[in-house]
């Protein structure tokens, strides 16, 4: 039997964490990292760089790890992936919730992605112009395509092509035609 790990998001009337911290009704609580989390795959299940784990680094309140491809960078979990309390799969990475488990492999193209730098943000910096939009590199030449957002399939959507959102955010404006098989 598998043992469930140990939530990692509380609602709560007020809570005092040990270390001090009170959170009140409708807020998130951190937990520690779980302990049998993997290290060397992100939420969206890319590979983690070589000497790159998740963990908090450089000081911010979420865990991260460097893809292998170039010096991008994407969340990791400190929880389970679940779809408690939602219709999609997510996880809690330090603060923030995370979009988590398996992700678009192809491009709106239909092209494939590199295994190793498969759909994500993949942020170099939160001031990038990717740090909003789901996209992958398809070759080793650094070339990219955007992707569809995990809440987004491919598909008419009541119009007379197929499109998807590729942003992260609900912006009407974030999306583009595809043609994934």
């Amino acid at each position: 039997m598998m043992k469930r790990l140990l939530a990692s998001i509380l609602l709560c009337v007020s809570i005092v964490i040990s270390h001090g911290i009170t959170k009140s009704t409708e807020h998130l609580v951190y937990l520690p990292e779980a302990a049998n989390m993997d290290k060397t795959r992100t939420a969206g299940n890319t590979k983690c760089r070589s000497q790159s784990e998740c963990g908090y680094h450089d000081g911010v309140n979420y865990s991260w790890c460097y893809t292998d491809y170039s010096d991008n960078w994407d969340y990791c979990c400190t929880g389970e992936c679940t779809t408690e309390g939602a219709t999609f799969l997510w996880c809690q990475s330090g603060l923030q919730a995370q979009y988590c488990g398996n992700t678009n492999t192809k491009d709106v193209n239909g092209r494939k992605c590199l295994e190793t730098h498969t759909c994500g943000t993949h942020m170099e910096d939160i001031y990038s112009p990717f740090a909003d939009y789901y996209w992958c590199y398809v070759d080793m030449n650094a070339n990219w395509g955007y992707c569809c957002s995990p809440f987004s399939n491919c598909g008419k959507h009541g119009e007379s092509y197929n499109w998807c959102n590729t942003s992260r955010s609900s912006d009407s404006n974030s999306w583009d035609y595809c043609n994934i098989n």
